[in-house]
Formats: structure tokens, C-alpha cells, sequence
């Protein structure tokens, strides 16, 4: 793995390869308020579960499942941290509004 965009843009080389890659590209907030295209670390932790769960399928293992377990806590926390983030912002407009109305 090697970082291209430092938090945003990722090359994961193929397994035994230095050669071949796929590049991973977060979303990414521009200063003036727009989005540049990407995944989330959401996107990211249900792919891997959901390749956890195919792996399980076929040939089950107790660390493959401590690891699904572990992952959808990690989307647990992710999602509460997506909350808490939009409450702020709900917070702030809020009080923006009412300070215009002043």
C-alpha cells in the first residue's frame, strides 16, 4: 500500500505484485464547500465484510468471524460518528439563521 494523496488517494498493489495496482480514492472536501468523487470508509468496511461473509461460506473460521464482528463495530462507530458530525452542522446553520434574523 502506498499512500498517493496523503488520506485520499491510495495504491493497493496486487497480491505478490510491485507492479500492478488499483487505485482507491476517497471523497474529498474542497475548500469551497464542493465534494471531489470518491469512496468512504463506510464503502470500504461493508466490502469487507461482505468478503468476510463469502470467505466464511466456504471454508469457516473463528478469526473470520471475531473479524466480521470487529468490522461492523467499526461501522457501528463510523455511523455514529457521521451523527454526531451532522448534528454539528445542524447546530451551527441553525444558529447562523438565527442570528440572521436578528
Amino acid at each position: 500500500m502506498q499512500a498517493e494523496k496523503e488520506g485520499f488517494v491510495f495504491r493497493l498493489y496486487d497480491f505478490k505484485s510491485e507492479e500492478h495496482y488499483q487505485t482507491i480514492k476517497f471523497t474529498e472536501k474542497n475548500s469551497d464547500g464542493t465534494f471531489n468523487p470518491g469512496t468512504t470508509n463506510e464503502e470500504v468496511v461493508q466490502m469487507l465484510i461482505d468478503r468476510l461473509y463469502f470467505l466464511q461460506k466456504n471454508n469457516w473460521s473463528a478469526e473470520n468471524a471475531t473479524i466480521i464482528i470487529l468490522l461492523k463495530s467499526v461501522r457501528q462507530l463510523l455511523a455514529k460518528r457521521l451523527s454526531r458530525k451532522i448534528e454539528k452542522v445542524k447546530k451551527y446553520n441553525e444558529q447562523g439563521s438565527s442570528d440572521t434574523n436578528k
